[in-house]
């Protein structure tokens, strides 16, 4: 792979690294928040910029096995900003990897909290339906108790 297909790719990597850190940050928020519809958009934003990480990728992995040696570059400047560029990629995608994970933590965490507020809310309808219940048996029995005194 010639130098100036390679530096395109990494530059074309580079800026969708860009895009999904900025919605893997938004997402962040958005679970952090609890906006789960404005989650699931990210969501559905974030798999165009993913697909093309994964082709660019792909297409970078064919240069592995070259010679960097024997690559001509323009000037020793674009090899190093090349370079810079791809180890700043790198460092993005573990960043995303971390905001992915910390994401999975709180919503796990969220999705506790949420069974909880079930639990109680299911105890809470048992305990009024058992009351009225018991007060439509008390109402309805047929006959009334006579506590007055003779």
């Amino acid at each position: 792979m010639n130098s100036d297909e390679l530096a395109s790719l990494v530059q074309q990597r580079h800026a969708a690294a860009v895009a999904l850190l900025e919605l893997g940050h938004a997402q962040l928020a958005a679970v952090q928040s609890g906006r789960m519809n404005e989650l699931m958009q990210l969501l559905s934003q974030k798999q165009q910029p993913l697909s093309t990480l994964s082709e660019l990728s792909k297409r970078l992995h064919a240069a592995i096995g070259d010679d960097p040696e024997t690559r001509q570059w323009a000037s020793g400047e674009m090899r190093s900003e090349c370079r810079a560029q791809h180890e700043e990629t790198e460092t993005m995608l573990l960043d995303l990897m971390q905001i992915e994970s910390d994401c999975e933590q709180q919503l796990t965490k969220n999705r506790g909290a949420i069974e909880e507020q079930i639990r109680r809310s299911d105890g809470a309808k048992q305990a009024n339906r058992s009351y009225a219940q018991s007060a439509q048996s008390a109402a309805t029995c047929g006959g009334s108790l006579d506590l007055s005194s003779q």
